[in-house]
């Protein structure tokens, strides 16, 4: 197949740093080129990887902004429909890319990458002729009704994450220091466990007044190591050296890319029973659900005793890049079934746009 796969114009893949949906185009890329496929990425022009790079920005577009992103839309667009090859599939991950597809004559497959925003369900609400991709059931069952729609759980190059067999004696938390992140609650569970505590990321400035207070005063005290935000290698480092990973979401986390990187690790998870994370941590095995910052101290207790080697394999089973990139290219196959049986039926599209 010959697959356009758009990133966003707002972070280079893969990112240095913060990033998921960047994170999950570089391994979906690379996996479907390792099985064959013709992939041309649209991304930011500093993006690094083995597919075809096509760029309107040459660096990232950050903070974000919907003219950017629908510019960097538009352009891949143009840049599908005037190819001298034509393409099969495009597998896109920005919203603005149901607004401009237009009459596109191959299928579509949008991934949803965060959580129910009522302007974005409108959008799903009213544009069919897409096939969705949620990235858990969870996300799935609080989205609008959609006409096609799959689960496919995200995945990572296990090669990436090499385990740790030894239980260290810190926790780690990192990722967005915001509210629905829960930082507060990794810091206070940390505190009641009496076992340090290692923070990992950035504020974004929409959590500027969270992290002025109810962070920053968290941090003195001791027991508390700010440790910026941490590139790959660094995160890695920080995830095979702790005890567990701490992830006291309070909103409906639609996957949470960060849990089985630890788990890849060996690193168990121990999260707040809400979004995804009842379908991707399996307890006693790759770490706990908990309810509240006690129940959180509780299990930070007995993670040292779990079977890291164990960890890290029940997560290479479920979690690796390799198992992502066959159900894509299962539903890519399923959907381009159907475009040549359309065609040949005598629908809209004809037989070159159907090949």
């Amino acid at each position: 197949m010959r697959i356009a796969v758009l990133s966003t114009p707002f972070i280079r893949v893969p990112p240095d740093g913060y990033g998921g949906t960047e994170l999950f185009c570089a391994n979906l890329v690379s996996q479907l080129i390792d099985r064959g496929h013709r992939v041309t990425l649209f991304a930011t022009g500093d993006s690094e990887s083995p597919a075809e790079v096509k760029a309107l920005y040459a660096r990232g577009q950050w903070p974000p902004s919907p003219s950017h992103e629908m510019a960097h839309v538009e352009w891949a667009f143009e840049a599908i429909a005037k190819a001298d090859e034509p393409y099969d599939i495009v597998q896109a991950n920005s919203p603005s890319a149901l607004l401009v597809a237009g009459d596109l004559p191959i299928p579509l497959v949008y991934t949803i990458h965060h959580a129910r925003a009522p302007h974005l369900s409108a959008i799903y609400a009213h544009e069919p002729r897409a096939h969705y991709v949620a990235i858990s059931e969870r996300q799935l069952r609080l989205e609008v009704p959609l006409v096609s729609a799959s689960v496919i759980h995200h995945g990572l190059d296990p090669a990436m994450y090499p385990p740790s067999l030894e239980p260290g004696r810190y926790v780690l938390h990192i990722g967005r220091f915001a509210f629905e992140k829960g930082t507060d609650i990794a810091i206070d569970a940390a505190r009641n466990a009496g076992v340090p505590i290692r923070v990992a990321g950035r504020c974004h400035p929409p959590d500027k007044d969270y992290y002025e207070t109810e962070v920053l005063p968290r941090l003195t005290g001791g027991g508390v190591e700010l440790c910026g935000e941490a590139n790959h290698d660094r995160k890695v480092q920080l995830l095979r050296g702790a005890r567990a990973l701490l992830c006291p979401i309070r909103w409906e986390e639609p996957f949470g890319l960060i849990a089985i990187e630890a788990m890849l690790c060996g690193t168990p998870v121990i999260g707040f029973a809400r979004g995804s994370f009842p379908e991707i941590i399996d307890e006693d095995v790759t770490g706990f659900l908990v309810s509240d910052a006690d129940e959180m101290a509780e299990a930070i207790r007995r993670a040292g005793a779990l079977d890291r080697r164990r960890c890290a394999s029940h997560a290479r089973k479920r979690f690796s890049a390799a198992r992502m990139a066959r159900e894509y290219e299962t539903l890519f196959e399923s959907l381009l079934g159907g475009v040549a049986a359309s065609a040949a039926e005598g629908g809209a599209l004809d037989a070159d746009a159907s090949a």
